[in-house]
């Protein structure tokens, strides 16, 4: 695209956000759902909307130009605009919801609005009901003009890129081994990026030129576009009849010409007149002379080895930023609670209950477990790397070791699944051991069990089905050997990453909870007692870690 066509494209968008945002000046109460405009149709009353009850609609408030709040507090942006025309056209009376961004996809799941758009995933198709695409959303990757003439995608390793939480790009530069941000505020990153704390952006077209122009950066940065799958950008919703009625809509505004009077060239673009980057040939021709010489390069072994060496001590590296970063969640989560009650407690205008004073009290004590359990982690781990062989003299059965630490994990109270004890032979045995550590080993392969049955976004769909997970720990003893085997029917792990999870700050998926150190302090404190933990490969009804002690 020559710097022609790109000035053409941002004084568009320009002059479609300053248009959007005057309409917006001149009728906030048409975006925040004017229902005195709306006559409510049979449809309407027949999906159970009404003045009285109107169809809430799930907004982002930071995902500009599409949906945002103004420094009014007002809803405006394209989509609102659009919705209302929708809604219009079928007579339904609304109203908008503002939240944060990672807050609307688990709003929509669990039914708290009734209506949202949202990028399609593939992971939520069985949880809720997407209509058809309004339109599609192409990325591209905003970077300084100064360093780079053309950004060369062959080479993101160790270059610092910025993005907004997606599961398809996160994937994509873990591969490359760039240094990935996952980011929240894209306005900030864009201006971080023009004073160089970042290499490069990743974010869809329509925002790219919208915050380039919006911070009057179009001399510092520009954006070339990525070849990865474009988004659908959807309506989703739980109520399917909704949605089959909107999909039938959406055709008739698309076909009037809606659509693209609304969201304009800015937005919605087809991903035509790209050319092939130099830096593609130039990268098949490399290809094509690295298969002829490879048979001769007499070093190729050494120096795979050394990118090896150094691709897992930037791995370590990572992992260990994400390590204090999660830390810090889990940490300030419990703070929070613990301050929030303290001050309703203090408080002289507060009067509470019995039953209300006996709620905190349970938060609390919750709370201050759960910050005490991070910090014996914290030290549990700094001991990880030691060789010494823990004194064995306490005398103890295998089921005396198994109940304490299903009473210790909280295992058996949990609500979203289903726990057994089988015992065994020799379950009742007496052997020598260190109490307190095996009973520690144990808790911890409970406790990440019953995690990963907590699946991140099924959980909703799971709770209305009435299903349960399972956990199963079984105790035996044969020989010199006490067996405790722990399965569940969670999300499992592969087979390839079976010795991969118990190295430090490994965590699988990012989207749960957790610091990932838990299961190398259990192995390391089991091989410590003469023992081991290992994961069983071949078991696939989710995962099932086996562990032994002598």
């Amino acid at each position: 695209m020559n710097h022609l066509n790109c000035r053409l494209i941002l004084v568009a968008a320009a002059v479609a956000t300053v248009g959007l945002l005057a309409s917006c000046k001149g009728g906030w109460r048409q975006l925040l759902g004017n229902q005195e405009s709306v006559v409510v149709s049979p449809l309407a009353k027949e999906l159970g909307y009404s003045k009285e009850r109107p169809l809430v609609m799930g907004m982002n408030t930071s995902y500009a130009p599409l949906q945002y709040v103004d420094d009014k507090g007002q809803p405006c942006g394209y989509d609102m605009e659009f919705t209302r025309r929708l809604m219009q056209r079928l007579g339904i009376p609304y109203t908008f919801s503002p939240n944060h961004w990672d807050k609307m996809s688990p709003g929509i799941l669990s039914g708290k609005y009734d209506l949202g758009l949202l990028v399609y995933s593939s992971y939520r198709k069985e949880l809720t009901n997407y209509s058809n695409a309004v339109f599609r959303l192409y990325y591209q990757i905003v970077y300084r003009k100064s360093e780079y003439k053309m950004f060369d995608f062959r080479n993101l390793k160790g270059k610092k890129i910025a993005y907004m939480k997606s599961r398809p790009v996160g994937l994509m530069l873990k591969d490359a081994e760039a240094d990935d941000y996952a980011i929240t505020d894209l306005d900030s990153a864009i201006v971080d990026l023009s004073k160089g704390k970042y290499d490069g952006v990743i974010c869809y077209r329509f925002q790219a030129n919208y915050y380039i122009e919006l911070n009057g950066l179009g001399r510092k940065l520009q954006a070339d576009e990525l070849s990865l799958q474009p988004r659908e950008y959807c309506y989703a919703s739980h109520n399917k009849k909704l949605i089959d009625i909107i999909n039938a809509e959406l055709r008739n505004m698309e076909s009037e010409g809606i659509v693209d009077e609304i969201y304009g060239r800015d937005v919605v673009s087809n991903f035509d007149a790209i050319r092939i980057p130099d830096w593609v040939w130039a990268l098949l021709v490399l290809l094509i002379f690295v298969f002829l010489i490879v048979f001769s390069i007499n070093r190729y072994l050494l120096s795979r080895r050394l990118l090896i060496a150094n691709a897992r001590a930037e791995e370590s590296t990572r992992m260990k930023s994400n390590f204090i970063k999660q830390i810090s969640h889990e940490i300030r989560t419990p703070l929070n609670i613990l301050s929030g009650y303290t001050q309703v407690l203090a408080s002289p205008s507060a009067q509470l209950t019995n039953e209300e004073k006996q709620e905190i009290s349970a938060q609390v004590m919750e709370s201050t477990e759960r910050i005490t359990g991070l910090v014996n982690k914290m030290l549990e781990l700094s001991d990880v790397s030691s060789q010494v062989v823990i004194v064995r003299n306490d005398e103890l059965s295998a089921r005396e070791i198994a109940q304490r630490a299903v009473e210790d994990s909280g295992i058996a109270e949990a609500n979203h699944l289903e726990f057994e004890m089988l015992a065994g032979e020799g379950a009742d045995a007496v052997f020598k051991t260190h109490r307190r550590t095996a009973i520690r080993i144990l808790e911890l392969l409970l406790d990440n069990a019953m995690k990963f049955t907590r699946r991140a976004e099924s959980y909703h769909q799971a709770l209305q089905e009435n299903k349960k997970e399972r956990v199963t720990l079984s105790v035996s003893r044969t020989g010199d050997k006490a067996r405790f085997v722990v399965e569940d029917t969670g999300i499992g792990v592969p087979a390839k990453d079976a010795e991969r999870i118990f190295d430090e700050f490994v965590q699988l998926d990012e989207y749960y909870d957790g610091t990932g150190i838990g299961l190398t302090v259990a192995r390391s404190l089991a091989r410590r007692l003469g023992g081991d933990v290992v994961l069983d490969t071949t078991y696939e009804g989710g995962a099932r870690f086996v562990m032994t002690l002598a």
